[in-house]
């Protein structure tokens, strides 16, 4: 079973421009990522894909493997399902580059769990709601089935979910390969378009999407406000602090 990890990086992110290169411990906050996902052993491959030479030219000091894609793109996932076709793989994992503190065995973990769900093509890694992320719009919640299937995706609490199973919906996709080769084929619906979730261009496919779940999932860094607070959290954090230790200690390498 071949995974690649891809990993959709741009520049022009309006609340923290240039954040995927902002510096954490001296490594840009991409590598980080990068890093993770070869420390979780479980990627045959990781891939950056971005539009900006910049983060290429950053990024070749750790002899990251770096394909350019056209300058705009919808998504994260439009810009992977871009270059998909020139690989040879059987899944594809999403990570995004503002998601610096995944933490390599948990994405270990996700990995066998979707080996053993071969019929399935789409999967999103789901955890736990902290205080204050039903409030946040900046959070992207899920409806959950008894089935562990996502129905459905919101920002904003309302009524209608009050009964439903809620779970936080994390930054991590994992597609089958002919799926995500043929994602920007897929049309784009109404929900995509207004609420700004990707992973709705599946659901409105018809294209059921299976859960995840991880506990306590670092979350992503939208704003500099964020990032200050997740770096606090991280100094409190024994078992961060020793992946940390591991990415610092990293050897540069090329699959």
């Amino acid at each position: 079973m071949k995974v690649i990890a891809f990993i959709p990086a741009r520049l022009e992110s309006k609340r923290f421009p240039n954040k995927v290169l902002r510096l954490i411990h001296k490594i840009p906050m991409i590598e980080h990522v990068r890093r993770r996902a070869f420390l979780s052993k479980v990627f045959n491959d990781v891939i950056v894909v971005t539009n900006s030479n910049i983060i290429k030219k950053k990024l070749k000091k750790y002899n990251a493997k770096v394909k350019l894609t056209k300058k705009r793109h919808l998504s994260g996932t439009s810009r992977v399902s871009e270059i998909t076709k020139y690989y040879n793989f059987d899944y594809a994992c999403i990570l995004f580059a503002d998601e610096p503190f995944i933490n390599p065995d948990k994405l270990s973990l996700s990995i066998k769990k979707v080996i053993t769900n071969k019929k399935i093509k789409a999967f999103n890694l789901i955890t736990n709601l902290k205080s204050n992320d039903m409030n946040s719009n900046e959070v992207v919640k899920t409806v959950i089935d008894n089935n562990q299937n996502i129905t459905n995706y919101f920002r904003n609490f309302s009524n209608k979910f009050k009964r439903e199973k809620i779970r936080k919906s994390s930054g991590i996709l994992i597609f089958k390969k002919n799926l995500i080769d043929k994602y920007n084929q897929l049309k784009f619906g109404i929900n995509e378009k207004k609420l700004k979730i990707e992973q709705f261009r599946l659901l409105e496919n018809n294209i059921k999407i299976k859960s995840i779940f991880i506990k306590d999932i670092y979350p992503s860094i939208n704003t500099k406000k964020e990032f200050k607070f997740l770096i606090s959290l991280l100094r409190k954090d024994k078992k961060e602090i020793k992946f940390l230790n591991k990415v610092k200690r990293f050897e540069n390498r090329i699959l």
